[in-house]
């Protein structure tokens, strides 16, 4: 199966963070967050849309989260992970890194471009393709289509499923720039 998170934030000790998503602190926020990740099987896809941590401690505090995960794991840079990059070489041999805040996929027939940050118009955008993003923390944006903000929130603290958000997206408009085929 294959997942996709953004904007963890794993052990960022700041309130917006951890009480926008329901927790008194940011202990409890993340021991939620690593136990729905490690429940992932070790044949499992999990794509990690930018900021894997931030703040204080940063760089330990990424490495500490990636290496007790046992899935496949493939890291999109965010404006937060620059440490995190340049010690590529911490982390366990599951965890790959794309150096880029923008990737292209193809999951079961599925095109999705994964971008730390929102966009207005991507790879396929006019057939329809999707775009999972973070940054923005579930801030409304004045765009809608077939795009998802894929960070954990108080009623999802777990990898969004491919499965998911298809099912997602099934209620979202088309996007702007769609081109019916014909």
């Amino acid at each position: 199966m294959t997942y996709f998170m953004a904007d963890p934030h794993y052990g960022h000790n700041r309130e917006f963070i951890y009480k926008e998503r329901g927790f008194n602190n940011i202990e409890e926020h993340d021991s939620c967050l690593l136990n729905n990740c490690k429940k992932l099987k070790a044949n499992d896809f999990l794509y990690i849309i930018g900021d894997v941590s931030c703040g204080r401690n940063s760089l330990e505090n990424a490495l500490e989260f990636l290496n007790k995960l046992t899935c496949k794991v493939f890291v999109v840079k965010g404006n937060h992970d620059g440490s995190l990059f340049k010690n590529k070489d911490k982390v366990n041999a599951n965890i790959k890194f794309i150096d880029s805040v923008y990737l292209d996929i193809k999951v079961e027939g599925q095109s999705i471009t994964l971008c730390h940050y929102p966009m207005i118009s991507w790879n396929r955008s006019h057939y329809n393709s999707l775009n999972l993003y973070g940054h923005v923390h579930n801030k409304k944006i004045p765009i809608d289509g077939k795009m998802f903000d894929v960070c954990p929130k108080k009623d999802h603290m777990y990898p969004y499923s491919l499965d998911e958000i298809i099912d997602i997206m099934e209620s979202k408009p088309n996007n702007w720039d769609y081109i019916e085929r014909s």
